[in-house]
């Protein structure tokens, strides 16, 4: 699936997903943000970006890792490059109130806390939800 621009609501979201919904655009982890330590930033459009959260939220049991509290999203199956620095993998932390929109920014799998649980990867790859060779190299470390 190719990534596809959408359009910002009046209000700065994006949305709503068919699960209702809403994504927002932070300014530290677009393209054209400084580099500031700690801040991943994306390689695609802010339009864009809403493409690579909606699949996941809409089919959030195969990409939500409870022990992270966090969906997880690739594009054409890890083969779409997300992150200025080469990033594959987006992580869109839970770490909002109810009714608040979600963000997201592209990760490495270096870090544990950017890093699917192993009872995810064990589900995409009993479920083929993302092919072996992308889950070998997230438990590696080197997504």
């Amino acid at each position: 699936m190719p990534l596809i621009k959408y359009t910002r609501n009046n209000n700065g979201t994006y949305g709503p997903t068919v699960n209702n919904h809403y994504y927002i655009s932070k300014l530290d982890h677009r393209r054209t943000a400084k580099r500031k330590k700690g801040k991943n930033r994306w390689d695609i459009t802010e339009g864009e970006e809403f493409s690579v959260f909606k699949p996941s939220v809409e089919n959030f049991d195969d990409w939500y890792c409870k022990e992270n509290r966090c969906i997880f999203s690739l594009i054409d199956k890890g083969d779409v490059i997300l992150g200025r620095s080469g990033e594959r993998l987006a992580k869109f932390p839970n770490n909002r109130n109810d009714g608040e929109p979600w963000h997201g920014y592209p990760v490495f799998t270096e870090d544990p806390q950017n890093c699917p649980s192993v009872e995810l990867l064990e589900r995409w790859k009993t479920e083929k939800k993302v092919p072996l060779h992308i889950i070998v190299r997230i438990e590696r470390g080197s997504l």
